[in-house]
């Protein structure tokens, strides 16, 4: 972990308020985008937390309308070129650009031991929105907010366990349709199954602080270590099945990486040649 120990991000920030590790995605231009790097920060975000002896949550923030529009294409553009002239080829890059990455990604947000508390102020695409569903409390700042999985439109199949935690936490028949079709996966969709609940506001940052203000309220005088030890009686049964899923997706996914099936779909999206359904 040297080279992450050295690792910044340009694309968010952290800090710590006595027992709440906050992370904040700080890039409303590009709609906080994430590239390969930026995600391999993020649960690097995640370590550091972990190591925090005085940290019960960690909480994830955004900046302006989007939480995450997900993968950054230019980043992939990049990559993909980079495959095409260097000796490894198609397989060694997309197996440490993707492969690996995706499955360190997915297992540290899967076996993080503090609770993971989502303020989802706006939608959340692809990997990123995995990663929400992943957490273990979602708040939303409004009716607009929605989770978008075009893994299908991409040439690619489930990231982040979402073949758990999809139908774990929607029910299975609504899963399919959702990952088969592309499907948004509305607030009304998702209040009471992920989202628990709506703070019916309109600016980002007034929603960030006030969740910080009432998780400081409803935590004051608890006994903080049974957050820590909850948790893991309430994961402990699906823990092997996330981390089998994780496994399983990106294996399932690295011959589409290898035949360049979801960089063509990137470069059509980038191109304004293909859209995602909303």
């Amino acid at each position: 972990m040297s080279d992450l120990n050295r690792m910044e991000s340009r694309k968010m920030t952290y800090r710590v308020e006595g027992e709440f590790f906050v992370i904040t995605f700080t890039d409303p231009k590009s709609l906080n985008s994430l590239s390969g790097t930026d995600y391999l920060y993020l649960a690097h975000l995640l370590e550091i937390a972990e190591e925090c002896e005085t940290v019960s949550f960690t909480v994830l923030q955004s900046s302006g309308r989007f939480f995450s529009s997900g993968a950054e294409i230019g980043h992939i553009a990049q990559v993909q070129k980079a495959a095409n002239t260097e000796p490894p080829g198609m397989l060694g890059k997309w197996l440490a650009e993707f492969a690996s990455r995706n499955v360190f990604v997915t297992h540290t947000f899967a076996t993080h031991s503090k609770i993971l508390v989502c303020c989802l102020n706006g939608p959340a695409v692809g990997l990123t929105a995995a990663l929400v569903v992943l957490c273990d409390i979602v708040y939303s700042m409004n009716e607009n907010v929605y989770l978008l999985f075009p893994f299908a439109n991409l040439a690619l199949v489930t990231e982040g366990a979402l073949s758990v935690t999809l139908p774990l936490k929607l029910g299975y028949n609504i899963a399919h349709e959702i990952l088969m079709f592309a499907k948004p996966v509305k607030y009304e969709q998702l209040i009471d199954k992920v989202i628990v609940r709506n703070y019916k506001l309109t600016d980002t940052e007034t929603f960030n602080n006030q969740v910080l203000a009432d998780l400081h309220h409803k935590t004051s005088g608890l006994h903080h270590d049974s957050f820590i030890n909850m948790k893991s009686l309430l994961r402990r049964p699906i823990i092997s099945e996330l981390k089998r899923a994780n496994i399983d997706e990106v294996a399932d996914a690295m011959k589409y990486w290898v035949k360049s099936l979801p960089q063509q779909r990137f470069e059509e999206i980038g191109a304004k040649k293909r859209q995602h359904k909303f």
